[in-house]
């Protein structure tokens, strides 16, 4: 006989309930709250010992044992983040995609993230706003073709760095840089347009056409080569061409480029390369991360010696 002392007949009766009542398993881990509260894309603005600068961030933790996401962080392509921690509505991860290992860790408060990222030679502030849809609201009406450029010299352009672009010059309606120097940006912005744009790459170095100052079109010096999302005709880093429509280098070769909303259709040398797919995010050395904003065209002038010729823009209405 088993002797329950000093337990009376209220707690006999408790001990003979847990012991009939059915083996509980545990629960599977649920996703939290606060996991669901970072999912999405943000666009990122950075403040460091050089100013303001642009980055974006996608996270996916739609699924509890499994969150990942991408960064572009200053320059450079969306690499991709597998080792994302949500915790106490903080988020922390790792990138060392610039070359320094950097541990970020934010904060999601009222709705917007407050975060630093920190390496042994650097540490940056940073905040991320959610980022807007875009979506695009059907077939767009255009206006006329306009030319940014009147082909004697550089009004309608400024430099991205502010100094005086002297590196940048026109001659017989060519826009060109003497050497590899700072970024050319329109005075005018836009919003959904239509853009033709042809190029001449004098060196190995490449360059670019920035989408309202925020998308990347790449050009490369790439000819022949396997189509990737950084090879001519891709959306830096985010979208990759169907096929490689490069032309040797020295050759003159024309970009033409629709983009409504976050919709985008490129056409490289004539060939559609990108059809009507929807960018995620800004690209590397943004202008600026205010995705919901207008923004100029800019040409990219710090990689290598390029020309530019017969920019015309033909803005929706």
């Amino acid at each position: 006989m088993i002797r329950l002392l000093g337990i009376g007949v209220l707690g006999v009766a408790c001990v003979i309930a847990e012991l009939l009542s059915p083996i509980r398993v545990p629960a599977a881990p649920t996703q939290t709250s606060s996991s669901v509260d970072f999912t999405g894309r943000w666009d990122l603005t950075t403040r460091g010992a050089n100013g303001l600068s642009s980055a974006w961030l996608e996270i996916d933790a739609t699924t509890a044992d499994k969150i990942q996401g991408r960064l572009v962080w200053l320059y450079g392509g969306a690499d991709p983040i597998y080792d994302i921690i949500i915790d106490d509505r903080t988020v922390t991860f790792h990138h060392s995609g610039t070359g320094e290992h950097l541990i970020f860790t934010a904060r999601l408060v009222d709705d917007r993230l407050e975060g630093v990222a920190s390496g042994a030679r650097s540490q940056v502030q940073w905040t991320g706003i959610r980022a807007p849809d875009l979506h695009a609201s059907g077939q767009s009406d255009w206006e006329y073709p306009r030319s940014l450029m009147n082909g004697r010299d550089l009004s309608g352009w400024v430099p991205r760095s502010g100094r005086d672009p002297r590196c940048w010059r026109v001659e017989k309606e060519i826009l060109f840089n003497e050497s590899p120097c700072t970024d050319l940006v329109s005075e005018l912005r836009f919003s959904d347009f239509q853009l033709h744009v042809e190029f001449q790459l004098r060196d190995g170095g490449g360059s670019g056409v920035y989408l309202r100052g925020r998308y990347e079109v790449q050009i490369g010096n790439d000819a022949g080569m396997p189509a990737t999302s950084r090879t001519t005709g891709a959306i830096f880093g985010q979208l990759s061409p169907s096929s490689s429509e490069a032309k040797p280098l020295g050759e003159w070769q024309a970009l033409d480029v629709t983009i409504v909303g976050r919709n985008v259709t490129v056409a490289v040398n004539g060939r559609r390369v990108i059809s009507e797919s929807d960018i995620p995010g800004i690209t590397g050395a943004a202008l600026d991360s205010h995705e919901e904003l207008p923004g100029p065209i800019m040409l990219q002038g710090d990689h290598g010696r390029v020309a530019f010729r017969n920019i015309l823009l033909t803005p929706a209405r």
